[in-house]
């Protein structure tokens, strides 16, 4: 089959807008650890911490039965069940690399790839998925939109953790197809004493600055975020730039320039400066950007 082309969520959302009816769940935990997959914040492997998963589910049409006769049909799907086939999905997984005589090490990309599959009966890159005992959970024929985060709270030093994220969307005339899918990593607010201000008084100590670094475009098995989170906070630290512009857009190149880069990222950072306003909650500067736009920013900047 052809390959689902790969593109930024904020592109593939745009494919599919206004969707008529939506069931979501978000943040559901594990009733257990996730001990068999994911690095924990000093990245190492196999160690237990706390997994969150989010879904959302968007359909082609609304509920029109459902709201009609007030009961659940086939038009809508139960966010109990839905809840309920993703935990099960994270713990068929653990149980099935804990009963690997030789299992390696597993990422968070493997957990996110086993809960896509059960759900869709696809691959993350929309093949069909191959060996499947059970049925999909979804009828994805009637699904506009889907997107499933696996986060890891606990997996990020200085920050509120990572996110894992995969979305398609699907195409009700080639029965539940994928017309485009959209993965990205998400290492989450950053909280690293930074040196950055126009200001005479900011050049005189550090203070906080929130980054949050997205990465579109993230298909790689192994985990990268442990190493993603190590070159921001030191590119913060060692950071003496007078703009938030400035810093972002170094930022941007000290991910694109890291060991795990693949060909279509575009790296996002979201940057906040908490006491740059006193009557505000914070300033906000967000600078998205991928390496090939660095290299054409660069060839200006000589010419």
């Amino acid at each position: 089959m052809p390959t689902t082309p790969l593109l930024t969520h904020p592109r593939l959302r745009a494919l599919a807008p206004d969707p008529p009816a939506t069931v979501s769940i978000r943040n559901l935990t594990t009733t257990t650890p996730l001990q068999h997959a994911g690095h924990d914040a000093w990245g190492r492997a196999r160690k237990a911490q706390p997994c969150t998963l989010s879904a959302e589910v968007a359909f082609h049409a609304p509920f029109a039965a459902a709201s009609a006769r007030d009961a659940l049909g086939e038009d809508t799907v139960h966010y109990g069940t839905l809840s309920k086939a993703v935990l099960g999905s994270v713990a068929r997984f653990e149980g099935e690399v804990q009963a690997e005589a030789e299992a390696g090490e597993r990422s968070l990309r493997d957990v996110l790839g086993g809960v896509w599959g059960d759900l869709t009966g696809l691959e993350l890159d929309g093949r069909v998925r191959d060996g499947s005992a059970t049925a999909a959970f979804l009828d994805v024929s009637k699904v506009r939109l889907l997107s499933v985060t696996v986060a890891l709270p606990k997996a990020s030093l200085l920050g509120d953790g990572v996110r894992l994220t995969a979305s398609a969307v699907f195409n009700a005339a080639e029965q539940g197809g994928m017309e485009g899918r959209a993965m990205a990593l998400e290492v989450s607010r950053l909280k690293v004493p930074t040196l950055v201000g126009v200001n005479a008084n900011e050049r005189l100590a550090k203070q906080f600055v929130i980054a949050t670094v997205t990465v579109e475009g993230f298909t790689r098995g192994e985990d990268a975020y442990t190493d993603i989170e190590r070159d921001v906070v030191a590119a913060m630290d060692a950071s003496s730039f007078e703009t938030l512009e400035a810093l972002g857009a170094h930022l941007a190149e000290a991910v694109l320039a890291s060991r795990w880069r693949e060909d279509g990222w575009q790296v996002c950072i979201r940057m906040e400066k908490p006491t740059a306003v006193p009557m505000a909650d914070c300033p906000i500067v967000e600078v998205r950007t991928t390496w090939e736009s660095l290299e054409r920013q660069r060839a200006a900047g000589r010419s």
